[in-house]
């Protein structure tokens, strides 16, 4: 029995629906019944400018597909294709202090003009400085949003999805019209630390959740990365104590480079 990606994201957006209520109605012929609506679901989303990836599609992330717990479909606004290029993720904390700010564009400028994509959240602070920097520089860049597919969050950072429709692409496991829920940020954090090769931390405090993306990270078997800070910042000593732990310490923009450009470009 097969099924249409849009009846599996119809069922998404029906409160209490999640990945093992549908598992288990991929296999009830009732779920069949969905079929009318869900194209009519399809127009709204191909009128809004969506798009849907199954995880059954060619088109889905291969190094996403390789986690446990991967989204069983992305919702997506902009350039498709940056989802087959190589990807690094680069988060950290929401209060970014000016060493962070000017760290961000200090890691990035290498990169420029090469075929490496790369991955943040969105949130304020270090995230939507990243995607900014990337605007700037021509690093082709893609949000991971926890809420719904239609809106950037926090308001704040509206422009800069708006930028990133545009000229990137912005991806969630939520459809459009999805209300954001705290519970909504971990799993997003699943999804930055799965699509990409390997995670890099630029500030985080000690219980931030730019070390929960880390820590998915490593759990995934990625690589990761943390640019040490100044001691005399308590605020900020999660990368210090993540690099204690094992994490690779990021000293300088040709150490970020010399990885990205081992990285696979097919």
């Amino acid at each position: 029995m097969k099924f249409n990606k849009y009846q599996v994201a119809l069922r998404l957006t029906q409160e209490g629906v999640g990945r093992k209520k549908i598992l288990g109605e991929l296999y009830n012929q009732s779920f069949i019944n969905y079929t009318q609506e869900a194209l009519r679901y399809r127009e709204s989303l191909y009128n809004n400018k969506v798009g849907v990836i199954s995880c059954s599609e060619g088109e889905y992330p291969k190094y996403l597909k390789e986690i446990s717990d991967y989204p069983l479909v992305l919702f997506t606004k902009g350039d498709k294709s940056l989802l087959k290029k190589p990807m690094i993720t680069i988060v950290g904390t929401r209060d970014m202090s000016k060493y962070g700010k000017w760290a961000v564009g200090y890691i990035l400028r290498p990169l420029i003009g090469k075929e490496i994509v790369v991955v943040s959240g969105l949130a304020n602070g270090v995230d939507g400085e990243v995607h900014k920097k990337c605007l700037e520089y021509g690093i082709p860049t893609v949000a991971v949003v926890a809420g719904g597919i239609d809106k950037g969050y926090p308001r704040s950072n509206q422009d800069i999805y708006d930028e990133i429709c545009n000229r990137g692409l912005v991806i969630s496991e939520f459809p459009p019209g999805r209300e954001i829920v705290k519970g909504m940020f971990p799993m997003r954090n699943r999804i930055l630390a799965g699509l990409s090769s390997a995670t890099v931390v630029i500030e985080s405090d000690l219980s931030g959740g730019s070390l929960i993306t880390l820590e998915l990270a490593l759990d995934y078997g990625r690589d990761i990365f943390c640019i040490p800070c100044n001691i005399d910042k308590y605020s900020l000593q999660g990368c210090n104590m993540a690099i204690g732990e094992g994490a690779i310490p990021l000293y300088s923009n040709q150490q970020l480079l010399k990885y990205c450009q081992n990285l696979d470009i097919s």
